[in-house]
């Protein structure tokens, strides 16, 4: 459990029963019922070997009866008692395709933890189009930034764009590791805008996320 996955699994309400959408070696599940948070998870990958993987570290830990293993393309085999899905660890293009497929079921879930790798700008615009509600964010630095967002389906106003660029927990709590986030991210901005041609059509944007990315650090 690296600093990623143990800021999922904190995430997780207690007393929930977990779909692990893209479980990999099921690290997250097994920790939730481990620590007592969960009393039964559901580790749910759609390629085999991942799910053989999932299923020896669930045997070793002696767990077979609170963890079930299921071979399912994002939510298609996932049981109906589950309020909690997971996906984390993949591109927001996937994740976005999982959840828009199972869009009808989204509504009976009570936590959508999604921690894409990269575009989590976009997975914002996504859930604000959508008048989602952004519950709970969480970053961490754990060789690189990541950005952890917690969702449910209740009403909400489409979200600013200062809310979609930095998240309306994160920069209401404007933590240390926020403002190095911020820092970094400029710095990345402002490098590529030094070799973009001003007629290239990325050259507003990334102007754009300079100057705001500015406006959030005072500078």
């Amino acid at each position: 459990m690296n600093k990623r996955l143990t800021a999922i699994k904190n995430l997780v309400e207690p007393n929930l029963i977990v779909a692990d959408i893209g479980t990999d070696h099921a690290f997250v599940p097994i920790a939730l019922v481990n620590e007592g948070i969960s009393p039964k998870c559901y580790a749910c990958d759609v390629i085999e070997g991942p799910c053989k993987i999932a299923k020896s570290h669930i045997e070793r830990e002696g767990l077979t009866d609170y963890i079930q293993v299921i071979q399912s393309d994002g939510f298609e085999n996932v049981p109906d008692d589950a309020n909690v899905a997971i996906l984390a660890g993949m591109g927001f293009t996937t994740a976005k395709q999982i959840m828009e497929d199972a869009m009808p079921r989204l509504y009976k879930y009570k936590q959508i933890i999604v921690q894409v790798n990269k575009d989590v700008m976009d997975l914002r615009k996504w859930i604000s189009d959508h008048h989602f509600t952004i519950i709970d964010e969480k970053l961490v630095y754990d060789e690189r930034f990541y950005q952890i967002i917690v969702f449910n389906t209740n009403y909400h106003p489409e979200y600013s764009d200062l809310h979609i660029t930095f998240g309306p927990h994160l920069m209401k709590e404007r933590s240390k590791l926020f403002i190095e986030y911020c820092e970094e991210s400029l710095k990345t901005y402002e490098m590529i805008l030094e070799v973009l041609p001003k007629t290239d059509k990325r050259y507003p944007k990334i102007s754009h996320q300079v100057q705001i990315f500015r406006a959030m650090l005072d500078k």
